[in-house]
């Protein structure tokens, strides 16, 4: 018969295969008792002739620093996650960022230059106009601001403690 070993607690902390009516050795195991159970597994709790599973631990809640360095992970995601302009994916890692950076300065710091040849894609090539890249140039610049306004926004938040948990971090208006 299998039997569940339970402490003074009423909590199983061993299951044995036994003979009907054995119980722990009082002198190795004082105030531990068994009851028999095909079901019961370690660490389950046992009242009122029911075995159940504990609740979950309670977490302590996360610090600041905690709080404040995920939501620096959640504005670089966010950053870098892309943005539309005019209904075409634009990547906006960091990488990205530079090379649309680039173009766009170089498009209004050159008026001769009309159009760009421009890898939309790893071999995928288009010829963007000076007009559009800096329409590009600019809606990534605003998308990246937007990113760390919020961050701001929500590292203050944090420090007043009007914000103290991951999922109002992640509620928080990010740009998308």
């Amino acid at each position: 018969m299998r039997m569940a070993v339970l402490s003074p607690s009423h909590l199983v902390i061993n299951t044995v295969v036994a003979d009907e009516g054995w119980a722990p050795d009082q002198s190795d195991l004082p105030g531990h008792y068994a009851v028999a159970s095909a079901t019961a597994d370690i660490g389950d709790l046992y009242a009122g002739g029911v075995f159940s599973k504990p609740p979950p631990p309670v977490l302590p809640p996360p610090t600041t620093e905690e709080l404040i360095a995920y939501a620096s992970a959640k504005r670089f995601e966010v950053e870098t996650a892309g943005v539309t302009v005019g209904g075409a994916p634009i990547r906006t890692d960091e990488k990205s960022q530079n090379r649309v950076s680039g173009a766009a300065q170089l498009v209004a710091n050159d008026p001769t230059l009309l159009v760009i040849d421009w890898e939309a894609q790893p071999g995928v090539w288009v010829e963007v106009s000076a007009a559009q890249m800096k329409t590009i140039g600019i809606a990534v610049g605003r998308h990246v601001q937007a990113c760390f306004s919020t961050l701001k926004a929500v590292q203050a938040a944090i420090n007043s403690r009007a914000i103290t948990t991951t999922a109002e971090i992640d509620a928080a208006d990010w740009p998308g």
